[in-house]
């Protein structure tokens, strides 16, 4: 399984951060499906350039969100839970994050016309909002 993936080294976005954002877009697109099989972590490494430590980094934050299971022979498999709730400090962390990006793209210059415009192009772009 090979994944688009573009990373921007000139980003204030950490390199791991940027991978784990990418794949969870292709989760959210369908393209990475439930119980698929991930890359090995050096072979990550290698189709996207990036150190072993930093794939680790990602694979690790994928884990804690709970979209990845690795197994004791080092596989990862994708997992969705599209039925399972989510509890409320999972709610709460969302929330937080959101409000956080929301008030940065205010004080950078982002207004609620742009806001709501924003919002229609992305719920566009992904069937399931």
């Amino acid at each position: 399984m090979i994944v688009e993936i573009s990373l921007n080294t000139d980003s204030a976005v950490p390199l791991y951060k940027q991978l784990v954002q990418q794949l969870i877009v292709e989760i959210a697109k369908g393209t990475l499906k439930d119980g698929e099989s991930m890359p090995p972590i050096r072979e990550m490494a290698m189709q996207t350039g990036l150190n072993l430590h930093t794939v680790h980094k990602s694979y690790k934050e994928l884990q804690m969100k709970g979209l990845l299971k690795r197994k004791l022979n080092s596989k990862a498999f994708i997992i969705i839970h599209p039925a399972s709730p989510l509890n409320d400090m999972d709610v709460q962390q969302i929330s937080i994050e959101l409000e956080q990006v929301l008030v940065e793209a205010y004080v950078l210059g982002l207004r609620k016309n742009q806001l709501h415009q924003l919002l229609g192009n992305i719920s566009q772009k992904y069937s399931f909002l």
